[in-house]
């Protein structure tokens, strides 16, 4: 389900409004973080059953990590952490392959995160920045 309404959000530059997704681009390999505050019932969250990451890269848009819950719930929308990559407890991987680890982000693309259960759906647009050696070969050229 996520992958259908992730896949055509790629093609619509910014994909809407960002959702309560936090990436924390600080942390080796990035960090999501989804901690919805219980609004407008203060001690009830939705539920995350699917979570996927994806490149606009090509006009279909280009799917890197897609994880589902491992029960029909799904895991509370509180607190909720997902290091790219890395498969946490409650979820399984479904794309790449279960053995197979993600295609690395890379600096200078965007990428779209979206989060789903039964009464949530989060997303957030990002690009990785740009180190300031990067940033330094950019500005002058490569050097020969």
């Amino acid at each position: 389900m996520i992958v259908s309404i992730l896949l055509p959000c790629l093609a619509v530059t910014g994909c809407g409004r960002p959702g309560p997704i936090e990436v924390d681009l600080t942390a080796t390999p990035v960090r999501f973080i989804i901690n919805h505050h219980g609004w407008p019932r203060p001690f009830w969250w939705p539920r995350v059953t699917e979570f996927a990451v994806a490149s606009s890269e090509s006009e279909a848009g280009e799917l890197l990590w897609q994880l589902e819950s491992t029960s029909v719930q799904g895991e509370l929308a509180h607190r909720l952490a997902f290091v790219y990559g890395r498969v946490p407890p409650g979820f399984t991987q479904v794309y790449p392959g279960e053995a197979q680890p993600p295609e690395q982000p890379e600096t200078g693309r965007v990428y779209y995160v979206a989060a789903g259960g039964q009464d949530s759906l989060y997303r957030m647009a990002f690009s990785l920045p740009l180190t300031l050696r990067e940033a330094e070969v950019q500005s002058r050229g490569p050097r020969p």
